[in-house]
């Protein structure tokens, strides 16, 4: 009975010798640290945008390879700003002449004067954007290309869903639906997913931050999101008062062209008939007296300036095979 007491003593002491050094053991971190940002990070990625003493702003949400930039700084904007259908603008624009037209507009055809922040999520296109900014800044353009989601969250470190479609470098998005759901003919196929932590910037926190930096500013805003822009619009909607600081709105919308689509908008948590609610809010505030929205472009295909869909998916960003 001695032995026996005498080895329970020793396996005990054993144990918990072995639960101590356990204790004292560091944990391993998550591999996904979704802690809340500081209270302060929010402020300091807007401020870190340097849009001081801007008078003119041009918030560019998906960036890609900075076609839109490109098109925006040449004046094309401005082109098809004036050849809308008249249900893309306020109701007096049917009444004015061409020349009154053309006025309204005129900051667009001047796409030099604007501070240009482009913002791009998908981590694979920042490099050549990184060179496409150091050239326009050589020619004397405030551009800058945003390492960051523009959603409706502002955050250092909110998830990303990357989409890789094809081989080359260029062939990534970025997206908050399905990637299936975006692209509901089939093409492209989507050959890579993966979730990556970088920094979100709310849309309506970044208008919010222009007109503090100078109320009088000129903004112009493109959204081309992969679906971000359902959460960020609706954001910046419900707040009339700063929506109608916004003077040009080109939105791509994905999701939504045909019923089979739309059908599905409520599995994210979107009520089925947002385009139209979005659409009949925002002309209601663009009728407003002093609201300065004098555009709102909306298509299910392309944004102003971008090329349309059923040309970009045939084109070799979007095949597999490269």
């Amino acid at each position: 009975m001695g032995r026996l007491w005498l080895l329970g003593c020793a396996a005990a002491s054993l144990l918990l010798l072995l639960l101590h050094a356990a204790l004292r053991r560091p944990r391993a971190p998550s591999p996904l640290p979704l802690a809340h940002p500081h209270p302060a990070a929010p402020a300091a990625l807007l401020h870190a945008l340097s849009l001081r003493g801007c008078g003119r702003v041009f918030i560019d949400g998906g960036a890609h390879r900075g076609e839109a930039v490109g098109r925006f700084l040449s004046g094309g904007f401005y082109g098809c700003a004036l050849a809308a259908p008249d249900r893309v603008y306020p109701r007096r624009w049917a009444s004015l002449g061409a020349a009154p037209r053309r006025q309204l507009m005129l900051p667009l055809r001047e796409g030099r004067s604007f501070c240009i922040r482009s913002f791009e999520a998908a981590p694979e296109l920042l490099p050549a954007l990184r060179v496409e900014e150091a050239r326009l800044r050589r020619r004397g353009v405030d551009a800058r290309f945003v390492d960051g989601a523009l959603a409706n969250r502002t955050a250092r470190a909110a998830p990303r869903l990357v989409v890789r479609y094809g081989r080359r470098q260029s062939a990534a998005s970025a997206t908050t639906l399905r990637f299936a759901d975006v692209h509901a003919e089939g093409r492209p196929r989507a050959l890579s997913e993966r979730t990556v932590l970088g920094a979100s910037y709310s849309l309506r926190d970044v208008v919010a931050h222009v007109v503090e930096m100078n109320r009088s500013a000129v903004l112009a805003v493109r959204l081309d999101v992969e679906g971000a822009e359902w959460w960020a619009l609706s954001d910046l909607v419900a707040d009339g008062a700063l929506l109608c600081q916004v003077s040009y709105l080109f939105v791509e919308f994905h999701g939504s062209a045909t019923a089979a689509q739309r059908a599905k908008l409520p599995s994210y948590g979107l009520r089925e008939d947002l385009f139209d609610f979005l659409k009949n809010r925002t002309h209601e505030l663009m009728e407003r007296p002093g609201c300065r929205l004098k555009l709102y472009w909306r298509s299910f295909w392309a944004s102003c300036g971008d090329e349309q869909r059923f040309i970009w998916r045939d084109s070799a960003d979007a095949s597999s095979s490269l």
